[in-house]
């Protein structure tokens, strides 16, 4: 285990630029230990090494985070929302880009473009504003009428296949949307 230490070390230091006071430090399998945590990572052994990964306690922050900075209860224009959680998300992937975390940031982007859709439907507030903007988005009278007096919830009609092809990626995108799965893997592979 002390070779791990060292190995750990060299590796925290020359590849995440981080320096680890070897006063404090132990040795501990940190394979012995469930869910083992040193600075947000998670760090682990497999066939090929040493690998990191996010850990699950840095993942719970994020998520809550982005609750937080996309809360429905703001009724202004979710322009500056989208620009707080761009600089929140940058910051978050520049420090934990070194991880692997592909499918996990895919699974939060799914979840963050839902929530905003979410708040700009909220923010439509009236039945005729929903109407208009839906049709000004390219959805047929007809059916742009059954949804905007639609009594479900917002989360239910934020996922609705007019709504999600009214408010696309490409449009939230144009609009200020920090896409976390392409930023990730731009900032993933400059390590």
């Amino acid at each position: 285990s002390e070779r791990l230490l060292e190995s750990s070390t060299k590796y925290l230091e020359e590849r995440l630029k981080l320096r680890v006071n070897r006063e404090k430090s132990r040795t501990v399998s940190v394979f012995a230990i469930r869910n083992f945590k040193l600075l947000g990572f998670a760090l682990g052994k497999n066939g090929k090494g040493i690998y990191v990964r996010v850990h699950l306690k840095s993942w719970k922050k994020f998520k809550s985070r982005l609750k937080e900075l996309s809360s429905r209860k703001r009724s202004q224009s979710i322009k500056p929302s989208l620009e707080k959680i761009k600089v929140y998300a940058r910051g978050w992937l520049n420090y934990y880009g070194i991880a692997s975390m592909k499918s996990n940031i895919d699974d939060i982007n799914g979840w963050l473009y839902h929530r905003i859709r979410m708040c700009i439907w909220k923010q439509w507030k009236k039945p005729r504003t929903k109407y208009k903007n839906l049709v000004k988005l390219g959805i047929p009278e007809h059916y742009a009428a059954t949804i905007a007096n639609s009594r479900r919830k917002y989360w239910y009609i934020s996922n609705n296949k007019a709504v999600t092809w009214a408010l696309n990626k490409e449009r939230l995108i144009n609009s200020g949307f920090y896409d976390l799965a392409t930023a990730y893997q731009s900032v993933h592979v400059n390590y």
